[in-house]
């Protein structure tokens, strides 16, 4: 396998990633990897990140995608939700358009592949994306005005600029109308639209960031073809659960006819 250099531009961000390409001959299919909110906390001791997961997938003989959205990683901006749904879909603008580093993907057969903050963007973008092989979310809320307050709103910000997600001291300019963005990104309010793509819902029955009764407030919103799969004693970190991610990974490339 070889790998190629993502650089993007969302609305003047700057986004960076990585893809990884299957040995093999042009017209792979594609996995989209989208992170989760970053915590803050110590990075987990032996876990692998991103890099290994889109390996696995292009063992499988699928490209990966793994990418830093905007306040994150190697990327430039700051935290917004309407802002990571507007990184993902320039994203998935040219990996449709198999242009840059997406070049020799197949646009037909791309499968998002997103975790808890990253797998709900993942539905808000699917719901108004044509041509999906799949989407999977893991440890996806339903809403993230049931995780996050109004009142609960400040602390959250100032979470934020101490882990370094915010970086603009004046950003945001409103906590309100930051609230409102939060409030009209509810993956639970677009799931249902992510037909026809096929949608799996993957959670732990012992997270305790995310309950697992958002995953089942997900799945009673979807229409078919749909899948919820409970990962017994599986945590938030789903990545670092063999179970969940066997199933993720078995499932995406078989959307994707890897």
């Amino acid at each position: 396998m070889h790998e190629r250099e993502l650089v993007l531009d969302s609305g003047g961000v700057t986004l960076r990633g990585m893809v990884i390409l299957p040995s093999s001959r042009k017209g792979w299919p594609l996995a989209v990897l989208c992170h989760g909110i970053p915590s803050g906390s110590a990075p987990t001791p032996g876990d692998p990140g991103y890099e290994a997961l889109a390996r696995r997938c292009a063992e499988g003989g699928a490209a990966a995608c793994y990418f830093n959205f905007r306040g994150t990683g190697l990327s430039g901006g700051d935290f917004s939700l309407g802002g990571w749904v507007a990184d993902l879909e320039t994203l998935l603008d040219m990996a449709q358009e198999a242009q840059g580093a997406f070049a020799g993907c197949d646009p037909r057969r791309i499968v998002l592949m997103g975790f808890s903050g990253g797998g709900a963007v993942s539905i808000i973008c699917a719901a108004s994306r044509v041509g999906l092989a799949g989407v999977v979310t893991l440890s996806s809320p339903a809403a993230f005005t049931r995780l996050i307050t109004r009142e609960g709103m400040g602390d959250f910000i100032a979470h934020a600029r101490s882990i370094g997600i915010i970086r603009d001291p004046s950003f945001p300019p409103s906590q309100e109308a930051y609230f409102e963005e939060m409030l009209s990104h509810n993956p639970v309010d677009f799931v249902g639209r992510v037909a026809p793509a096929p949608l799996l819902i993957v959670h732990g029955d012992g997270d305790d960031t995310v309950p697992v009764e958002e995953a089942r407030l997900l799945y009673g919103a979807a229409a078919e073809p749909k899948e919820l799969y409970i990962a017994r004693g599986g945590g938030h970190k789903l990545r670092l659960n063999p179970e969940a991610m066997d199933k993720a990974v078995a499932w995406t490339l078989e959307r994707l006819g890897a």
